[in-house]
C-alpha cells in the first residue's frame, strides 16, 4: 500500500513539474537587441506586463507588447508568468481603461509583429513561440 502511495505521488509531481515545463516552453521573451538587460525574474515580468513598473533599470520606459488573446503564446505566458488565465488579464485592463489609470500593451496579431514592433522599439519587451526564428534587432531574455 505504501509503496504505491509512493508511486502515485511520484506520478503526480512528475506530471505538476512537466507541466509546469511545457507552459514555460511555449514562448520565449524577447527584447530589443539594444536593451542592456539580459534576464528578468517571473515577477518583475509580471509586474512589468501589467505596468505596475514601467521603467528599465536604466531609467528607460518600458513598451511591453502582448499577442492575440488566441494565441498559444498568451495562453502560456499568462499562465506561467501572471498566474492568470487571459479572461482575467483582459478583464484587469478593462478596470483599467475605466477607472482612467493606464491603457493596455498592444494586441499583436502574428510573432513576425511582435519581432517588429520590439526590433523598433528600445524599451520593448514581447513574448513569441519558441519555434520562430529570431530576427534582426532582438534577443532572448532569461528568465527565473
Amino acid at each position: 500500500m505504501n509503496r504505491k502511495l509512493f508511486l502515485l505521488a511520484l506520478a503526480v509531481l512528475f506530471w505538476t513539474t512537466e507541466g509546469d515545463l511545457r507552459a514555460e516552453e511555449a514562448f520565449r521573451v524577447i527584447v530589443n537587441a539594444n536593451n542592456p538587460t539580459t534576464t528578468l525574474d517571473k515577477a518583475k515580468l509580471e509586474r512589468l506586463f501589467l505596468k505596475k513598473e514601467s521603467r528599465w533599470a536604466d531609467g528607460s520606459k518600458v513598451q511591453p507588447v502582448d499577442r492575440d488573446v488566441a494565441a498559444a503564446s498568451r495562453i502560456a505566458f499568462s499562465r506561467s508568468v501572471l498566474a492568470k488565465e487571459v479572461a482575467w488579464v483582459k478583464s484587469y485592463w478593462q478596470r483599467q481603461l475605466f477607472s482612467g489609470r493606464d491603457t493596455p500593451p498592444p494586441e499583436l496579431d502574428s510573432d513576425r509583429d511582435v519581432l517588429e514592433y520590439v526590433g523598433k522599439n528600445v524599451g520593448a519587451i514581447g513574448y513569441i513561440s519558441p519555434a520562430t526564428p529570431l530576427g534582426a534587432g532582438v534577443k532572448t531574455l532569461a528568465i527565473h
